[in-house]
């Protein structure tokens, strides 16, 4: 005996709505939750970010103070406080823009002149060899240089700040980092000159490195005294 089952009408059309009802509930809290995670992405990026930001500011904050107690150091009172504010704040910002290392430049200044802001270089005769300032700059080569910090040399007595003497001084070394691509054949060329260091190479003669290794170690001098 056959029997049939009949499904009322009204039944499956509960179901089909109840069904429906299911899939958009579904679809809802699918899509809230995907907005959920979207938002928790979002902010997990963020976060991460401004991490990232700390970070830099904190790396920041530490060259500065290292910057600064170095210049100190160096300066042995021959600088006033407001001298040593304006240098510090100029070796501070040169190394953020270019991504040098500050202390490399304060062991460039302490080789130079000892920290002497008004020190002048003397040829072996004994006779003045136009180098000035801390960083033993010649007011021809200052000149060229300060273009590009939109600075103006136009005297001795505008190379002897010492802001205005790094500022040109570095600007010449990282001219050089650029022309030979290490900092080696760079530091020998900015105590020789980059004529005499392109004769050698060209001639394929060794460079002589005893200033480059007396930078190296006044730089070594100068980062265990700034973590004192």
């Amino acid at each position: 005996m056959k029997s049939e089952i009949r499904i009322h009408p009204v039944f499956s059309l509960v179901v089909l709505v109840t069904a429906f009802v299911s899939m958009v509930a579904f679809a809802g809290c699918w899509y809230v939750r995907q907005g959920r995670l979207v938002h928790l992405a979002e902010k997990e990026a963020n976060l991460r970010g401004d991490l990232e930001q700390l970070d830099t500011w904190g790396k920041w904050t530490i060259d500065y103070v290292k910057i600064d107690k170095v210049v100190d150091h160096l300066s042995k009172n021959r600088l006033s406080p407001e001298s040593k504010r304006k240098l510090t704040e100029q070796i501070w910002q040169i190394s953020r823009s270019y991504t040098l290392d500050p202390l490399l430049v304060l062991a460039v200044v302490a080789q130079e002149s000892h920290g002497n802001p008004n020190a002048r270089g003397r040829t072996r005769s004994g006779k003045h060899s136009g180098a000035m300032g801390l960083m033993q700059i010649k007011l021809e080569t200052a000149k060229k240089m300060a273009y590009h910090f939109g600075l103006t040399v136009d005297t001795e007595e505008d190379l002897l700040k010492p802001e205005v003497n790094v500022a040109v001084g570095t600007a010449y070394l990282i001219r050089l980092i650029g022309k030979y691509g290490s900092w080696k054949e760079a530091l020998i060329a900015y105590n020789l000159g980059h004529s005499a260091v392109d004769k050698m190479l060209q001639s394929g003669m060794p460079l002589p490195t005893r200033y480059y290794e007396r930078v190296i170690s006044k730089y070594w001098e100068l980062a265990r005294l700034s973590f004192l």
